[in-house]
């Protein structure tokens, strides 16, 4: 990792931050915490993984000394971590000042994947999914209710489309899925001539979802081929869409 000291100033504050080999920040974690307001430094870096933490050797007047630093999922981690006014004023700080400026040089990419937004969009998707992928970790926290939350937060800040999003990636490997599984029950039971509750029962008799203990449908493993479960965010509640690809019409058609 880099020694080459960046110095930032947050409300008269500084926050040091070196790079790695790869450009990617490293913020000292004494800074940090001071900036949000968090008394203990050693207790706050003893909750994050060991993969956003590091030590590192920081130049200080003194001379060189050891410190702990994190990474920027780690950062997001101390950032929820602290209930002052300070942290959302520090991430904002982050995310508008901080990674633009150390990024200048060309636009903020995820590793192995090319840039296709502007790099300020870029870089505010990028950060609220490091805080979706902490708030996963908390404890009672479902990763596909987070990821629904995520997915609602990026469109409320961007504008992007969550179904953009979505149909950005890249299909799975199965042959029936080569189409983008988009359909709900009611437009997938139009292609058969059916409502939306025959269609679910026609699914459900195929072996293909079944109604799990929250009575919700939920996929089998047979009914992962065909369909994909997508997380959602709707007027304050969270849950999972089940959509189909069009291809399983003509399965339904043969058991009907």
């Amino acid at each position: 990792m880099s020694t080459e000291l960046i110095p930032f100033d947050f409300e008269g504050r500084q926050v040091r931050v070196v790079t790695d080999d790869q450009g990617e920040p490293w913020f000292v974690a004494a800074d940090v915490c001071a900036a949000l307001a968090l008394p203990d430094t050693h207790k706050a870096v003893a909750r994050l993984d060991d993969d956003e933490k590091d030590r590192n050797s920081i130049p200080t007047p003194g001379g060189m000394q050891d410190m702990t630093v994190v990474n920027e999922p780690g950062l997001y981690s101390l950032v929820l971590g602290s209930r002052k006014p300070e942290a959302k004023r520090f991430k904002r700080w982050v995310t508008h000042e901080v990674l633009p400026a150390i990024r200048k040089s060309g636009a903020y990419t995820v590793r192995g994947v090319q840039p296709a937004l502007p790099a300020p969009t870029q870089d505010r998707v990028s950060s609220i999914l490091l805080i979706g992928e902490a708030v996963a970790r908390v404890p009672g926290v479902k990763p596909g209710i987070a990821m629904a939350a995520t997915l609602t937060c990026i469109q409320e800040n961007t504008g992007l489309s969550v179904e953009t999003l979505r149909r950005a990636l890249p299909p799975k490997d199965a042959a029936a899925n080569e189409a983008i599984c988009s359909l709900n029950a009611t437009q997938l039971g139009k292609l058969i001539n059916r409502s939306a509750k025959a269609t679910n029962q026609l699914l459900a008799s195929s072996g293909l979802q079944f109604r799990n203990e929250r009575d919700e449908w939920e996929l089998t493993e047979a009914g992962e081929v065909w369909a994909e479960a997508m997380p959602y965010s709707r007027n304050g509640h969270s849950g999972y869409q089940i959509l189909w690809n069009p291809a399983v019409a003509e399965l339904l058609k043969e058991v009907a």
